[in-house]
């Protein structure tokens, strides 16, 4: 009767080494998996939405590591609106560090005119990178309604797109920086109405960047390699059956 009590104990611990084995190596297909996956296109439905009246930068964080960005990596953030007033025009100062990431377009996210300006008259000159006005590391975008028209209130939709080219990957520590929409509000980052007088947007949320180092990255997978390589070495020392 101990024997067989051992015998199903041993079983059943190689079993849950086994299992734990298994998850490790479905996990670390998981985790390459991710890091593989590219950004989807951009479409004009917001994943981080915001109440009114607001305007942000999404993904609100991005963070990358050696496993999907190096130097030269690309990668891009939006600007959306949402407001309950009649718009007529708007205007977007976004400063970002220049050290650590390159601006290499913008554009409005409908083509010629923002997605929330899209079907109305609107005149929107090219967003300017790195301006003279604004200095190194800077977005200069505006747009405006002609005439008598306007965006009717409430109204949600994006703005301008930017890449971004990183420029550094660092060997130890963080690198972070932001994508600033608040910095130059209200004087170069605002919304006006109809009557040309600026609203107040209450909610200005920057975008957060984040690299982590090569090193921190590269002791990961070793570790969790060397885990899930004990775990089955373990499950094939137990014996399946005890002599008697």
């Amino acid at each position: 009767m101990q024997i067989i009590q051992y015998t199903k104990l041993g079983e059943n611990l190689r079993t849950k080494l086994t299992t734990i084995a298994l998850i490790g190596v479905a996990s670390l297909l998981s985790i390459l998996l991710l890091t593989m996956m590219t950004a989807p296109a951009q479409a004009d439905t917001s994943n981080e939405p915001h109440p009114a009246n607001a305007m942000w930068v999404e993904p609100s964080s991005v963070t990358l590591d050696p496993s999907n960005a190096s130097v030269g990596a690309k990668f891009n953030v939006t600007v959306w609106l949402n407001m309950t007033e009649d718009i007529f025009a708007y205007q977007i100062g976004m400063l970002y560090n220049r050290t650590q990431l390159k601006c290499t377009r913008s554009a409005f996210t409908a083509g010629v005119t923002s997605n929330y300006l899209a079907g109305h008259t609107a005149s929107a000159p090219p967003p300017v990178i790195d301006t003279s006005f604004l200095g190194n590391g800077s977005i200069l975008a505006s747009e405006s309604c002609l005439g008598t028209d306007n965006v009717t209130g409430p109204h949600s939709g994006s703005l301008i797109y930017a890449e971004f080219e990183v420029l550094l990957v660092p060997t130890a520590g963080n690198l972070t920086s932001k994508f600033d929409v608040t910095t130059r509000y209200p004087t170069t980052t605002w919304v006006k109405n109809p009557d040309l007088a600026k609203i107040t947007v209450p909610t200005l949320e920057n975008g957060n960047y984040t690299i982590i180092p090569v090193f921190e990255y590269m002791l990961i997978l070793p570790i969790f390699l060397a885990s899930t390589l004990l775990a089955i070495v373990m499950s094939k020392k137990i014996p399946k059956k005890m002599p008697k």
